[in-house]
């Protein structure tokens, strides 16, 4: 009987423990490229041969490429909910295509309110809006 009680509490310790850890880190670690994303209900790839990324720390913080410049950020879960916060770039002199993307890429990564990770495709989205940004994870 007791081996029983044990084992059915290591089985919640278990369960426990995943749950806690998937629920603490909303985006996984790594370094991301963007591969599709949807700023104003249209699904769009990014420019060939600018490589848009996204790093993800497990400390909460993000940062990569945005086309033109840099940027950094920091990322919490709060309720169930994604919150991306405190976006900084550089502030390169780009064309106007590169700026209007960086200042909706970075207006999307603000809005957005959940992550999905789905056969090596991250997508984080704004439920509202039905907006999405998707990434493939690169090799390190």
């Amino acid at each position: 009987m007791r081996s029983v009680i044990k084992y059915g509490l290591f089985c919640v310790l278990t369960f426990s423990m995943v749950v806690l850890t998937a629920f603490g880190q909303a985006l996984p670690e790594g370094k991301w490229q963007l591969v599709e994303y949807s700023f104003h209900n249209k699904i769009a790839h990014p420019i060939s041969g600018i490589a848009i990324t996204m790093n993800v720390d497990g400390k909460g913080a993000i940062g990569g490429k945005s086309g033109c410049n840099v940027y950094g950020g920091s990322y919490a879960v709060d309720n169930g909910k994604l919150k991306i916060t405190d976006i900084i770039s550089t502030q390169m002199f780009c064309d106007d295509s590169s700026n209007q993307f960086e200042h909706d890429y970075f207006a999307m990564l603000t809005a957005a309110t959940a992550v999905k990770l789905d056969t090596g495709t991250l997508t984080i989205s704004d439920a509202k809006t039905k907006r999405f940004l998707k990434f493939t994870k690169l090799k390190s």
